[in-house]
């Protein structure tokens, strides 16, 4: 039997392409398949894991595309040719902005970032390093290169206003690098936009610079330590060291020396007004357990003393010289958003364009009745 001259296999062979991906068998095989992921990774996994097992794999993105082309080859291709009314130029519009909506959802899980960056006042840290976020997730594909420059906290604003309102607490920052550098004001209902990543308001508190001396008075050490923001029982809350679920130690001198002791600060604000940066720091200083430079057994020293005073612990002194504010901002990059949020409005268009096509055509059925 002779065999197919090679232009006819390559047209059955586009044939067949096209009858797979036009199939309604398909498109029910890939929304049932994509549903029951959905549904495991909101009920069963849940969080970060859903995210890496799921939805931010390849496995899963490649299904949301094949789905796109169904949808497209579905549609598109059985109103090619035909005439173009209102009607059908709705519906063209709104499948035109389905498939758009669905490659904006895949392009941003694959592109996106989202992180957490604390700073204190004055401090500037470089966007691109991972280490400085508390926390960040990103898509597959997502380069850390694309954060360029550094990210710098100028000042925080305990009572900032605009225009005669209110705004709360303010942030004035810096991002970008010397050609694109951008600075502004992020308050609660404004962000920072900066080449596609936009800087937000999330939390704040006090960060204290402790000074380390020597009996005879010599500067050993000194670093910003921030402080912890613990509600209390009688809605005050207690600003130290420790953990957001209590308060506790730090070893202190901190990495890269060698630490000596550890060391639990609190502060108590001044409640006396035109004194914002002012009050009182206590101090408490805890053996180091073993070798391991982390803090135990039980308090050896302690005191209390002004801001800007020293306070003796033993061998040593310490001093909260300077008062300043830490944050935290989150950070994000959702690359696809625009798209998404551009084709919802070109769908709604669509179907506003189908409903008086709609709408026009029974009348003129009706007059011609």
């Amino acid at each position: 039997m002779p065999s197919k001259p090679p232009n006819k296999r390559l047209s059955l062979v586009v044939r067949k392409t096209y009858n797979f991906m036009s199939s309604a068998r398909l498109a029910l095989v890939l929304m049932i398949t994509i549903l029951m992921c959905c549904v495991a990774g909101v009920t069963v996994l849940r969080g970060e894991k859903a995210w890496s097992s799921i939805f931010n794999t390849l496995w899963f993105n490649g299904l949301l595309v094949l789905l796109v082309l169904n949808v497209a080859f579905c549609f598109f291709g059985r109103i090619w040719g035909r005439k173009v009314t209102m009607i059908s130029l709705g519906m063209i519009l709104f499948h035109v902005s389905f498939v758009a909506m669905l490659s904006g959802v895949i392009y941003n899980s694959l592109f996106y970032f989202r992180g957490t960056i604390r700073l204190t006042e004055g401090e500037a840290l470089p966007s691109s390093d991972p280490q400085s976020y508390d926390a960040f997730d990103h898509g597959r594909f997502f380069a850390f290169s694309k954060l360029r420059g550094e990210t710098t906290l100028i000042k925080m604003y305990r009572d900032f206003s605009l225009d005669g309102a209110d705004k709360q607490v303010a942030y004035e920052v810096a991002v970008g690098e010397d050609s694109s550098k951008k600075q502004g004001i992020i308050y609660v209902t404004h962000k920072l936009e900066n080449n596609g990543f936009d800087y937000f308001r999330d939390k704040e508190g006090y960060s204290l610079l402790i000074m380390l001396y020597n009996n005879l008075g010599k500067e050993l050490y000194g670093a910003h330590v921030p402080l912890q923001s613990l509600k209390q029982k009688d809605e005050s809350y207690l600003y130290t060291t420790g953990t957001k679920e209590s308060p506790g130690p730090l070893p202190f001198p901190q990495d890269p020396l060698k630490p000596l002791f550890g060391l639990q600060v609190a502060y108590r604000p001044s409640l006396l007004k035109g004194r914002e940066r002012a009050g009182e720091a206590f101090y408490q200083v805890w053996r180091l357990q073993g070798d391991d430079s982390g803090p135990g057994g039980h308090a050896v020293a302690e005191g209390k003393a002004a801001i800007g005073n020293r306070v003796n612990v033993g061998r040593y002194n310490l001093e909260a010289k300077e008062v300043r504010y830490w944050v935290g901002m989150n950070v994000r990059y959702e690359p696809g958003k625009p798209l998404v949020l551009t084709s919802l409005w070109v769908g709604l268009g669509g179907m506003i364009l189908t409903f008086i096509g709609r709408m026009r055509r029974s009348r003129v059925e009706e007059k011609a009745a």
